[in-house]
């Protein structure tokens, strides 16, 4: 079965980026404000429905698809003002969105590929977003390795011609990460979203353009915990809507999106390392939806084997140019760094089922209610939510 094929089978999306993507949305914001892009269909749609007002908010809600915001009561602020469903980049794991976010880039030009990467360069196995590696989970710091050895694409943020902020969590605000993503003298932090809205009020009320980025983990983290669909994630929805209004006043045009949404998780699949560590000469990549192998070459006939011997009826395995062939990770020639953090195979699970390629089973088996970095329609499609305070709906 080849990937096209089983894509249809499991009900699954092949991305085609020539719909409009979250990639689309971000080359037009940041163009706004002196940032070159090619312009296309997308953009050009964009136009006609983001207006120019003085103030732009751009809020990014981990986790929050479509399929949470179709949740919501008809009345609410957010569903009366989704004007369109969007898709994210694949991966659908957050690491590799959110650099796809700042750089406006698709993961084949900027390479980060999920949750976990493995760089040949230093031999090491690594995540993207913490900066650490995954044996003794050390500060990549310590390798001597820099936020420029890995993320080779700058952040188009901090080339804004305008006044600019961008907000993240005091928990991460000062990580390596958000270092690369933004500039100390843009960058702030909040302890909570009654505080980051808060500071969002005082930044509109100036006198001058302005463009913020809010960044908010929350939902993902409670669909992790508790299911896509409980209680307590819609609540903690309705809560950023509480604080969104008050934002609406001072010409200012709020866009909201997420990096990607969630599917229930109802088959734990986990991978018995003692049996697969002969067969590596690196841990698995990506995420637990989505993963990618680096096999040893004498291994690869015998890894296939066992793979689709242990795994058959749960996940099914592909080889890596299968996906860059049909363009999974983006539009553009894929650059020889993608290539260089992708292993040689790839393999996708069924719906509902997450895959522990980690050695921290304890930490997810049974555990984890809610996951993403699939290809399901739940976890690839997402929302665009435009609020004019200017013009209500």
């Amino acid at each position: 079965m080849n990937l096209k094929e089983y894509i249809e089978k499991e009900n699954l999306l092949l991305p085609d980026y020539n719909n409009l993507n979250i990639v689309d949305l971000v080359k037009f914001l940041y163009g706004k404000y002196g940032v070159k892009y090619d312009k296309n269909k997308n953009t050009k749609k964009l136009e006609k429905i983001i207006p120019d007002n003085t103030h732009t908010v751009f809020i990014l809600v981990d986790g929050m698809g479509s399929n949470l915001v179709s949740l919501l009561d008809d009345k609410s602020l957010l569903k009366k003002n989704k004007v369109d469903n969007m898709l994210t980049v694949s991966p659908s794991s957050t690491g590799c969105v959110l650099t796809s976010v700042v750089t406006a880039t698709y993961p084949s030009e900027h390479g980060i590929i999920g949750w976990y990467n493995y760089n040949r360069e230093y031999d090491i196995d690594y995540y993207p977003l913490t900066f650490n590696d995954r044996k003794q989970n050390k500060s990549l710091k310590e390798y001597n390795i820099t936020a420029k050895d890995i993320f080779k694409v700058k952040s188009k943020i901090n080339e804004l011609n305008v006044k600019t902020n961008v907000l993240y969590p005091h928990y991460i605000f000062d990580s390596v990460y958000s270092n690369y993503v933004a500039n100390n003298n843009i960058r702030n932090s909040y302890s909570d979203l009654e505080d980051a809205f808060n500071q969002i009020e005082k930044i509109i009320s100036l006198n001058e353009k302005t463009f913020t980025y809010l960044y908010i983990p929350d939902i993902d983290n409670l669909e992790h915990e508790n299911g896509v669909d409980s209680k307590i994630v819609v609540d903690k929805i309705k809560e950023i809507e509480k604080y969104l209004y008050k934002l609406l006043k001072n010409d200012t045009i709020i866009v909201i999106t997420a990096d990607h949404g969630q599917t229930n998780v109802s088959d734990d699949i986990i991978m018995d390392f003692s049996k697969y560590n002969k067969y590596f000469y690196a841990y698995p990549g990506i995420d637990f939806g989505m993963a990618t192998y680096y096999v040893k070459k004498d291994q690869e006939a015998e890894f296939v084997k066992q793979f689709n011997n242990d795994y058959k009826n749960k996940m099914y395995l592909f080889k890596t140019k299968e996906f860059i062939d049909n363009n999974v990770f983006g539009p553009n020639i894929n650059n020889d760094y993608l290539i260089s953090n992708l292993g040689e195979y790839i393999s996708l699970c069924n719906k509902n089922a997450q895959f522990i390629n980690s050695l921290e089973i304890d930490e997810y088996y049974g555990k984890t209610k809610g996951n993403h970095s699939g290809l399901s329609n739940d976890e690839m499609i997402i929302p665009l939510i435009i609020i004019d305070a200017n013009n209500l709906r």
